[in-house]
């Protein structure tokens, strides 16, 4: 009887209430997943280190940001696994792979603090952890507002090589900074295990096919394969030449007119600058002993710290 007067009269005003006042949003401590399958400003936020570059008077600039599970993976792969038959195509331990997962989404750190050297993860946990991560992000790394102009550049005919990359150099440009440098990244990455194929079997390839979903991918193609192999030779061409387009970045300060001679390093963030996620040059230190070794990551001392 009680429910039947209810349903006649509409819930309570404490029900309504209930209803309709919006949750309290929840902050990155208490969400299960706080790194993991979310847009990759949120993440950002509290999970980043900084992308930096030296110029000729090895004066040490930041630019942006990269997810910190990014960063570390990224490093531990370069050092660890360029030669290991498969490294992203044969999956890691789920239970291993949970784990890392869970200290990359840990506060208040999120991983920074994590030493390879004392854990047992293998280069396949790492790698399959790292791909993760970008398959889960709500959105690719290409936006989806830029997908269709990426593989219309190279599916478009009559074109040249230069043409496309001509092309390919605008729409990185037009890309939201923090999706610009986490891409960067990733096909430098990337580009490191094409150039050593003949002992990992990751042809370039090979590795669009791994990496599309997560790169460059839209809903409406999800079930289409032909769609599919179109934007895997997109991200084939980026990959096989991605040097043209880290060197397209204009130089720091101190360097005019040429173009930066050193690829991407993470220098870990204060908890002060947590929050840069736009691009923009700035000072943070100075390299006093010798120019920034190519693909390492430092802290402000010149000590590798990630």
């Amino acid at each position: 009887m009680k429910r039947d007067a209810e349903q006649r009269q509409g819930p309570s005003p404490a029900r309504r209430r209930a209803r309709t006042e919006p949750r309290s949003p929840r902050s990155p401590a208490q969400d299960e997943h706080p790194v993991f399958g979310k847009p990759l400003r949120e993440s950002l936020r509290y999970a980043s280190v900084q992308i930096s570059t030296a110029n000729a008077n090895g004066e040490l600039y930041v630019w942006g940001c990269i997810p910190v599970v990014v960063a570390k993976c990224g490093l531990y792969l370069k050092e660890n696994a360029t030669e290991v038959p498969g490294t992203f195509r044969v999956n890691g331990s789920n239970k291993r792979m949970r784990e890392l997962q869970q200290a990359f989404e840990t506060p208040p750190r999120y991983g920074k603090d994590l030493d390879w050297k004392r854990e047992t993860y293998t280069t396949h946990d790492v790698a399959s952890v790292f791909r993760r991560y970008l398959t889960q992000m709500p959105e690719p790394v290409i936006p989806y507002d830029l997908y269709h102009e990426f593989r219309d550049a190279l599916a478009k005919q009559p074109n040249t090589h230069e043409q496309v990359v001509t092309t390919y150099k605008r729409l990185l440009r037009q890309m939201p900074p923090p999706n610009q440098y986490l891409l960067l990244y990733v096909l430098d990455l990337l580009s490191v295990f094409a150039r050593k194929s003949d002992k990992n079997l990751m042809t370039a390839e090979n590795l669009a096919v791994i990496f599309r979903p997560g790169i460059i991918s839209h809903p409406s193609h999800e079930l289409s394969p032909n769609e599919h192999r179109l934007s895997q030779k997109v991200l084939e061409f980026l990959i096989a030449h991605q040097e043209l387009f880290i060197f397209d970045i204009p130089p720091p300060p101190g360097t005019p007119g040429s173009p930066i001679d050193e690829d991407f390093v993470a220098v870990p963030s204060s908890d002060d600058e947590q929050s840069q996620v736009g691009g923009g040059w700035r000072l943070v230190g100075r390299n006093r002993s010798q120019r920034v070794a190519r693909r390492k990551t430092i802290d402000r001392t010149g000590k590798r710290s990630l």
